[in-house]
């Protein structure tokens, strides 16, 4: 959908809930509704009872066809020297700014052991918690198979970075990620909007979804869900009420 359909069609869906109570919603509330709606919806790809269809991001094709946009390569041989680790072994790993989730991973190892050395191993999230039940549990320790990742991005130096506790010194770090999505913008806010200085997530300028056209009328409808339960919530109530009753 291009920009002007965004804008168009919101209108048209937003009147027939909110009729004559309608007020004007311009054309930055519409860019920060759309914008806050697509990230909602990516992020309940990953957490299916976020969803009606109860589907997380790679239960079908049209998931994943929804995110491919987002879907990024990389790896890191940038070790960041750090004394914030929370286990000696720690290892810290810068990682691109515009990380939203990693999805696989995997570290490559250094040993003297000849069979170790230049293996990749899984990498595995753990929560603090976890951590701190497991770190001194020998059968669930790091070994040559395994890295650990605290499941949190620490921010040094300007940059994102992972922490790792690996069984063996970590000499890169390779992952598939979602990036961020960038944000809907329906119109130029420096020329619309002069003086106020009005940006969403940093851009200003105008910019239709980059996402798959087959997620974008999801956003259109979550988007408007989203403004009308800010301002005329006692007619949203009743509008899905009826149409939950006619499906």
């Amino acid at each position: 959908m291009t920009t002007e359909e965004f804008s168009n069609e919101f209108d048209i869906q937003f009147n027939s809930i909110a009729t004559n109570d309608a007020p004007d919603i311009d054309l930055y509330e519409k860019s920060v509704y759309l914008t806050k709606a697509q990230l909602e919806l990516v992020k309940n790809y990953f957490n299916p009872k976020g969803n009606k269809y109860q589907t997380g991001f790679e239960m079908d094709s049209k998931r994943r066809n929804d995110l491919n946009e987002l879907i990024r390569n990389d790896k890191s041989t940038v070790e960041v020297s750090s004394t914030q680790g929370i286990d000696p072994n720690s290892q810290f790993f810068r990682i691109q700014n515009d990380v939203f989730l990693i999805v696989q991973e995997q570290a490559k190892l250094s040993s003297t052991d000849k069979c170790v050395d230049g293996k990749y191993a899984s990498v595995v999230p753990k929560t603090h918690d976890e951590y701190q039940r497991q770190k001194d549990n020998p059968f669930k320790k790091p070994d040559d198979g395994t890295a650990w990742r605290l499941d949190y991005y620490s921010q040094q130096g300007g940059s994102k970075n992972v922490e790792l506790v690996p069984g063996y010194t970590v000499t890169e770090y390779k992952y598939r990620y979602i990036k961020y999505p960038e944000p809907i913008v329906l119109t130029d806010l420096t020329t619309a909007f002069v003086g106020e200085g009005l940006t969403i997530d940093g851009v200003s300028s105008e910019q239709t979804c980059k996402l798959s056209e087959s997620i974008h009328r999801e956003i259109l409808d979550r988007a408007v869900e989203l403004c009308a339960g800010h301002y005329v919530p006692e007619k949203l109530q009743t509008f899905l009420a009826l149409g939950q009753r006619n499906e």
